[in-house]
């Protein structure tokens, strides 16, 4: 009906600094560091017990014996109604981490995370972005990396409401480059933990999808979330959404003492990576500015490794999460 009142908008935001699983050197299990949620409509957060719609946590110097650790990070979840846009609903979720080490061989002075969508009346796909988010001093044993991010990479928004992940929008077709550029550099590295049966490059990646096969039956599965999510009479709609990176390439600086050591070192970075991809032997995989989109959710992931030789388990650094809409995501 015409005079029906708007279904109010469903915020929801999540956030944490640090979040892993050791198996060795030591076994141990690291829940979310620093975690905040915000979660309800504008009215629920405001009356609600916290009443508030803003929510940050803040931790100091955290260490997982010499596998993790940092001196401070800092996350914050809000939403509100915007001054920009009359009626639309804004949502934000920021992880900071600072001086971050992990194992001594990837260190960075401050990682990080941030997201910001704005849901315009009427509209189903947000507006998007990632203004904030960055690498300070990063650097991967003792060699300067310098991140090129492209925090556009979803912007502008698709035309007629569509899905960011549809058929021929401006990210698909970067995110189908940056496939076909890991499918090739995949060849002849199988030997890899993380291209392996149970690692990302292969699960969560679909080892490059050369063919770009698995990519069509991913858009219908996140059509149809959108089309449940759309129908009052269902709960919300779910999908896995696709993987790429905000992370176009990364330039590698030789240490500064430019000895033959670290000149080959550096070389050897240089050719185990591709794109926001590094592969260090003896360590692992190194995956940087990892963001999953599907029908309704930003989901960004500023570090992680995927360790399998001088230590093994897996860690992800500087996360948060936006999603939102009429009603709250399914579980």
């Amino acid at each position: 009906m015409a005079n029906e009142k708007p279904q109010p908008h469903y915020f929801h935001a999540e956030a944490h600094a640090l979040k892993g699983k050791v198996r060795f050197p030591v076994d141990a299990e690291v829940r979310p560091q620093a975690f905040v949620k915000l979660a309800g409509t504008l009215e629920e957060l405001l009356n609600g017990e916290g009443k508030r719609n803003y929510f940050s946590q803040h931790a100091k110097n955290y260490r997982l014996e010499g596998v993790f650790s940092y001196t401070a990070a800092h996350t914050q979840v809000s939403g509100h109604e915007s001054t920009k846009h009359p009626g639309a609903s804004v949502t934000l979720a920021t992880s900071v981490v600072e001086n971050l080490n992990i194992l001594n061989v990837v260190t960075a002075d401050r990682v990080v995370a941030q997201i910001s969508t704005t849901h315009l009346p009427n509209r189903y796909v947000p507006e998007v972005t990632f203004l904030g988010t960055h690498f300070e001093n990063l650097k991967i044993a003792r060699h300067k990396i310098e991140p090129i991010l492209n925090l556009k990479l979803a912007a502008p928004k698709p035309g007629n409401d569509q899905l960011y992940v549809a058929d021929k929008t401006d990210l698909m077709t970067a995110v189908k480059g940056q496939y076909k550029r890991l499918a090739g550099w995949l060849t002849g590295r199988k030997e890899m933990l993380s291209a392996g049966p149970e690692g990302s490059l292969t699960l969560q990646y679909h080892g490059g999808d050369p063919e770009n096969e698995k990519i069509p039956q991913i858009q219908k599965d996140v059509a149809a979330a959108r089309k449940i999510d759309q129908d009052d009479t269902q709960e919300s709609g779910k999908s896995a959404g696709i993987t790429f990176s905000l992370v176009e390439d990364v330039v590698i600086e030789p240490i500064k003492d430019d000895n033959a050591t670290a000149v080959r070192d550096a070389k050897e970075l240089v050719e185990g990576k591709c794109g926001h991809v590094i592969h260090i032997p003896d360590f692992g995989t190194i995956f940087l500015a990892e963001l999953t989109v599907n029908h309704n959710s930003f989901h960004l992931t500023m570090i992680r490794v995927e360790m399998g030789c001088i230590a093994a388990g897996n860690g992800s650094m500087g996360v948060c999460a936006v999603n939102g809409g009429g009603k709250p995501p399914t579980p």
